[in-house]
């Protein structure tokens, strides 16, 4: 594949994701990318475009796995689905970007790396999580990394009735696909026993009691992206305690270590997030040091019309609040995330939301799960 133009089919659930967000900016990037045909799960039936140049409505996925126009994939099918269309989309030769996570148990992520490996014409796969991606993210990484140390972080995402626009809405609901059949089920029937299966992988033969349920569904949804912005300023937490479960509120304490180049001082991050019925999102990702505080101010991940704010918060010689701000508008973080995609896959840059990458998301929910059960014998949780 060496031509500039991207060609781009879609695999979708009908979600905001790509009609409100995706779709608009491709089009804008008219000399990187052209959308040629999309499968929209929550509405098989094909409808033709308006214009000539119009994407094609396909009937089945099959059609734009195996359409040879197609270069890359972008995968928004609900979670059950991601290991199965983006395997069978590097096994065609064809790219990949699926959204976050990768997919829900370790395992199924492990397969899909083995499938890139494997996969011809070189064919990659790229994770979506355009919050990572904003410029305003870049410079809070910047900032982080200045301070000479961490003494406490919060990560929190409160959000009120804003689902549709998030991947916190559910997408294993029963869809009216009954006309679209996979080894003669209809796809909603196929899609939850993958994903009954992928939750038997995550929990290895325990019991999926509600609870659990609940906070694998949460995990890797909403959780993901909060998480997958942690890691990425932070690195991987050294251990976890403290885990508490009031659904639809979760909290955990992370712990880091520390690092040389901050003295080895260890500090603990409190991660707190949950959903509720007030109209507002209360996001951000805060590290506080002795002279500076550093925070990212974020909305929902599909939240249209809504900027990202890195906010620096220093005192001034006169001992008073100094503050300054750097903000990236929603169209500002999914433009630049498609472009980091196109020079990963023609020019060969490096990315940081690779499937590899999300593989450690889904490491890191395993050992939230693994604390429950540590907790369950002594202390009264909704797990035991």
């Amino acid at each position: 594949m060496t031509q500039t133009i991207l060609r781009v089919g879609i695999l979708t659930d009908g979600g905001q994701a790509i009609g409100n967000l995706y779709l608009p900016v491709l089009r804008t990037l008219q000399e990187t990318y052209r959308v040629v045909v999309i499968y929209d799960f929550a509405n098989p039936s094909p409808r033709d475009g308006n214009k000539d140049d119009s994407p094609k409505p396909a009937t089945n996925p099959d059609e734009v796995l195996n359409n040879p126009s197609v270069d890359l994939v972008l995968n928004f099918m609900p979670n059950e689905y991601h290991e199965t269309y983006t395997v069978a989309a590097l096994e065609a030769g064809k790219h990949v970007m699926v959204e976050s996570p990768v997919s829900l148990s370790i395992a199924s992520a492990k397969r899909i790396i083995e499938a890139e490996k494997q996969a011809p014409n070189g064919a990659k796969v790229f994770v979506a999580s355009a919050r990572r991606h904003a410029p305003c993210f870049e410079d809070f990484k910047k900032e982080a990394a200045s301070l000479d140390r961490i003494y406490y972080a919060r990560c929190r995402n409160i959000a009120g009735p804003k689902l549709v626009h998030t991947a916190a809405a559910p997408k294993n609901k029963h869809l009216n696909v009954s006309d679209s059949m996979v080894n003669g089920l209809s796809l909603d029937e196929h899609g939850q026993r993958l994903y009954y299966c992928l939750l038997h992988e995550v929990f290895q033969g325990d019991e999926l009691t509600e609870e659990r349920l609940s906070l694998s569904r949460f995990l890797a949804s909403l959780g993901c992206h909060d998480l997958g912005l942690m890691r990425d300023t932070l690195g991987y937490p050294d251990a976890i305690s403290n885990i508490t479960v009031n659904e639809p509120f979760y909290s955990a304490l992370f712990h880091y270590n520390g690092s040389v180049s901050r003295g080895q001082h260890p500090f603990t991050l409190v991660y707190e997030t949950g959903t509720d019925s007030v109209p507002r999102c209360d996001a951000h990702l805060a590290l506080y040091g002795n002279t500076k505080t550093v925070s990212m101010h974020y909305d929902l991940p599909y939240a249209q019309g809504e900027p990202s704010r890195m906010v620096v918060e220093t005192a001034n010689e006169k001992g008073e609040l100094k503050k300054t701000e750097s903000v990236s508008s929603w169209e500002d973080a999914f433009f630049a995330e498609l472009k980091a995609l196109h020079a990963y896959l023609i020019d060969g840059k490096p990315v940081q939301t690779t499937a590899r990458d999300s593989l450690q998301d889904l490491k890191l929910f395993q050992e939230i799960f693994e604390q429950y059960d540590r907790q369950c014998g002594t202390i009264r949780t909704p797990l035991g």
